[in-house]
């Protein structure tokens, strides 16, 4: 007999968490620590320092787990490393999508400090992806601009709701110009189209069987508002795009062990056929090496592609497990063609609403160091 939940797993939960990008959206409405508290809380760390860290933390992370750690040297220095309980080493042994994060976050710092007056200037000190310290930050007064500062407060990860249509030509330029990477883009009814969506079907297929990424994810999922509230990291049913009565349910009843059910990983595999029914084209972004400042520049650039799509109503939906899995990033190459390292799969459609972001982020005095 099929129980309740059962059919919960059958229906909305699986629907939000298992195909949640690897990079989420935030909500500067529900950040409870302003900067004058933060400021507070930090000695040393002024009122603009604080604002500049609350923007810089917009940034997007692997299942918003946003790693980043900051050490403040002085007023114009800062250092930004990583936490290690903060990383996802089932998913990413390696710690490539971590310095993609971690390039975000130096990128949403750029525009956040903008937005105060001043320039960042990035200079990726780290000589491994493991290092302790990966980049110095170094200010200077400048023009104060707001520009990007509303893309980066409203931008966010979408999966569901995306039209067939493929993403025009113009928009496509639009949303890829003055990055810095080089892209490559494929109608979801080419023949590289149908390629990807293989690889990024049986790839799910082999990520949702193996024990360690499961456990790995249900660790990150907040299910109950009070765990939403206390960690203000990770996957929230909302972030995960469950509403109404999906919400409530999940939020009171689910918990690290439906994660790891043969029914909850069963619809991995389904809810990843239903997405790849709805989208127009994919985006890939590449850099020449795997080097930290290749993969910090790459996570930079696809902040900068978020922030240029918003103004388009594009959604971006990162679908990174053939990137996790042995043996698909080859095969991707191979068949499409591409001889840089594929660092971002994004299947990317306009919407006709572009919702709020939701997800969490954490008080900034949690990522000083």
């Amino acid at each position: 007999m099929i129980t309740r939940k059962e059919i919960i797993i059958r229906g909305v939960s699986a629907a939000g968490v298992i195909m949640a990008g690897k990079v989420t959206g935030f909500c500067d409405i529900v950040l409870k620590s302003s900067a004058e508290e933060c400021c507070r809380k930090n000695r040393g760390l002024s009122g603009r320092a604080a604002r500049i860290l609350r923007g810089a933390s917009l940034a997007p992370s692997g299942h918003n787990t946003q790693p980043w750690s900051v050490k403040i040297l002085s007023e114009h220095e800062w250092i930004i490393g990583w936490d290690k309980s903060r990383s996802l080493p089932a998913v990413d042994p390696h710690n490539r999508e971590l310095l993609l994060s971690i390039g975000a976050f130096c990128e949403a710092l750029k525009i956040s400090a903008a937005s105060e007056g001043l320039e960042a200037v990035i200079n990726v000190i780290g000589k491994s992806p493991f290092s302790k310290d990966l980049v110095k930050i170094t200010f200077r007064e400048s023009e104060h601009s707001d520009y990007n500062m509303e893309a980066l407060r409203k931008r966010r990860t979408i999966k569901k709701g995306l039209l067939s249509q493929p993403v025009d030509s113009g928009d496509l330029r639009f949303i890829t110009s003055g990055s810095g990477s080089k892209f490559y883009t494929y109608n979801r009814d080419s023949r590289e189209g149908d390629f990807i969506e293989a690889a990024v079907l049986e790839s799910n297929k082999i990520q949702a069987a193996r024990d360690d990424a499961q456990a790995e994810l249900a660790e990150w999922i907040r299910w109950s508002r009070k765990d939403v509230m206390k960690y203000m990291n990770g996957l929230s049913p909302a972030g995960m795009e469950i509403g109404g009565f999906g919400e409530w349910y999940v939020s009171h009843f689910f918990g690290r062990d439906d994660v790891m059910s043969s029914s909850f990983r069963e619809q991995t595999v389904k809810m990843v056929k239903e997405l790849l029914s709805s989208y127009g084209t994919w985006i890939l972004i590449t850099s020449d090496k795997d080097d930290c400042k290749s993969l910090i520049n790459a996570g930079g650039s696809f902040l900068k592609l978020g922030l240029n799509s918003w103004r388009k109503k594009i959604a971006l939906h990162p679908m990174t497990q053939p990137l996790e899995e042995e043996g698909f990033a080859g095969e991707l190459k191979k068949n499409l063609g591409i001889e840089e390292n594929i660092q971002f799969i994004l299947r990317a459609g306009y919407v006709e609403n572009y919702p709020l972001p939701v997800s969490m982020r954490m008080p900034v005095e949690r990522i000083i160091r």
